[in-house]
């Protein structure tokens, strides 16, 4: 069980989820964003914190993080979002064009707090499926953002489960 004093929020990790060490995660995070700069040609700064990043088998995360959202700078929080969103499908889309990807986006409500959640499916030629989830909540200036990713539906049952039932003071 993970608590965050910043966010007063509790979630449990499944048992087979190891942490990410910095330097692990930092791998991830800059993949990521190197395809965007690709995609976009232009540097990308990541301005987010991470509270935790785990991680089981080789396509199962689960990590959490926050940025400042800076209304001068950032704009508008949910066309920000929406913005980010639609850059995140771009970007995959055009890294993985043999893919077939296809996303949504909804409201969620966690221990009665309203989230944004955005869903990509993206299925590969070789059979595997995989999903991505994010939810997103502006707390006073802090975007804070928890993701999933997994290839496995049982996982990803487990991971939304835990998600949904956290608990925010």
């Amino acid at each position: 069980m993970i608590e965050n004093e910043d966010f007063k929020w509790t979630v449990t990790i499944p048992k087979n989820f190891r942490e990410l060490s910095d330097s692990e995660w930092d791998k991830v995070e800059n993949k990521g964003m190197d395809a965007f700069e690709n995609v976009y040609g232009e540097e990308v700064e990541n301005r987010a914190t991470t509270l935790f990043a785990y991680k089981s088998g080789q396509f199962q995360t689960f990590e959490s993080n926050f940025q400042i959202h800076d209304l001068e700078e950032d704009g508008n929080y949910y066309e920000s979002n929406r913005e980010v969103n639609k850059m995140t499908f771009e970007t995959l889309k055009e890294t993985m064009p043999n893919a077939i990807l296809d996303s949504v986006s909804s409201k969620e409500m966690i221990d009665g707090l309203e989230f944004d959640r955005f869903q990509m499916n993206i299925d590969f030629q070789n059979g595997i499926e995989m999903t991505t989830v994010g939810y997103s909540r502006l707390f006073n200036d802090k975007d804070f953002t928890i993701n999933i990713v997994y290839t496995k539906e049982n996982v990803g049952k487990e991971l939304i489960e835990n998600i949904l039932t956290s608990k925010f003071e």
